[in-house]
């Protein structure tokens, strides 16, 4: 009988694909995107930035249709190819 804890393996070796015209996704970089009003900043200087969230995502293109992929940086790496 198998157990229904399997454990999934890191699959870094194999390309993502796009999920609508099944063409490989090419990692282009990470990107850090602001949350939030900039007025903060504007007015309280680097004091306002703390206010303010940030995240940074992992981006992948497909160079067929355009699809733009993101994923949360530092999060699942090990299932993804850079």
């Amino acid at each position: 009988m198998r157990s229904k804890n399997k454990k999934t393996e890191p699959t870094a070796s194999k390309p993502m694909n796009c999920p609508r015209c099944e063409t490989g996704l090419d990692y282009v970089g990470t990107k850090k995107f602001h949350e939030g009003s900039r007025g903060w900043g504007f007015f309280l200087g680097d004091l306002g930035e703390l206010f303010v969230n940030r995240e940074h995502f992992d981006i992948y293109v497909c160079s067929r249709c355009g699809r733009v992929e993101l994923f949360v940086d530092g999060i699942g790496e090990e299932f993804r190819p850079h």
